[in-house]
């Protein structure tokens, strides 16, 4: 990737990132000087470099009466972004407060391939704390399609105090990873395959039902609705209930 399209990635514009990278290579220089490395006119070079100025990249200085442009360091551009990584962090309580509100209808969000699952499974570390529950039906698809990100995301929910209660398929593959629910938080009961013919997973935590199919086509979906997540609670406690305690 060039430097400008890396710069255009940060949110610098395509001509203040030709005039940024100038100043860069020119040192101080004219308005005249920009103008002509990057073949733009130089009422425009003037004011790209207001805005890049009100940005804090570049600087301006006078000899005699010939304004220069001089660039500011590129760690500025660390330090701009550390700023704004900042202010999305305050509010980040308030936006998360308005995206887990209750809504009037559901909301079916789709996820897609592997990459799309993963996302999936990071909303459920997003929306609960410390104390909070995920219910879940578990058969063994996870662990066969992605067993590296299913570690990393139990040590993460741990980390977070988040109780896992699942029930989960009777066989040899799910055993061995339930040996470690104690040091987990993971409180289990088991099915009988032949009565819990479950590959793929489904997680019922706050106000949303997560739902992961590992077939032909892998994907995700996660339904947002205070009135189907109670009602599936509701399932899942008789399901509980009716399954076996793991000795």
């Amino acid at each position: 990737m060039t430097l400008q399209k890396t710069l255009e990635n940060l949110g610098i514009h395509e001509k203040k990132a030709e005039v940024y990278l100038a100043c860069l290579e020119l040192g101080s220089a004219t308005a005249y000087l920009i103008a002509k490395k990057v073949g733009l006119k130089r009422p425009t070079v003037y004011d790209l470099a207001n805005q890049l100025m009100r940005e804090g990249l570049l600087h301006k200085s006078m000899r005699g009466n010939v304004k220069y442009f001089s660039p500011a360091d590129p760690e500025k551009l660390v330090r701009s972004l550390r700023e704004k990584e900042h202010q999305i962090r305050r509010v980040m309580p308030e936006l998360q407060n308005l995206y887990n509100s209750p809504k009037a209808k559901p909301l079916i969000r789709y996820f897609e391939g592997k990459a799309g699952i993963m996302e999936m499974y990071e909303d459920s570390l997003r929306s609960c704390k410390k104390g909070d529950e995920i219910l879940a039906y578990v058969g063994e698809d996870i662990l066969r399609h992605l067993p590296e990100y299913t570690k990393d995301y139990v040590a993460r929910r741990v980390e977070k105090g988040i109780v896992l209660r699942g029930i989960y398929k009777n066989n040899q593959e799910m055993a061995k990873y339930l040996d470690k629910s104690a040091g987990q938080l993971r409180i289990t009961r088991i099915l009988d395959e032949k009565n819990f013919p479950v590959n793929n997973e489904t997680n019922i935590y706050k106000n949303k039902i997560a739902i992961a199919s590992y077939g032909k086509e892998m994907f995700g979906m996660i339904v947002e609705s205070e009135e189907i997540a109670r009602s599936q609670k509701a399932i899942f406690e008789l399901a509980w209930k009716g399954a076996g305690r793991i000795s």
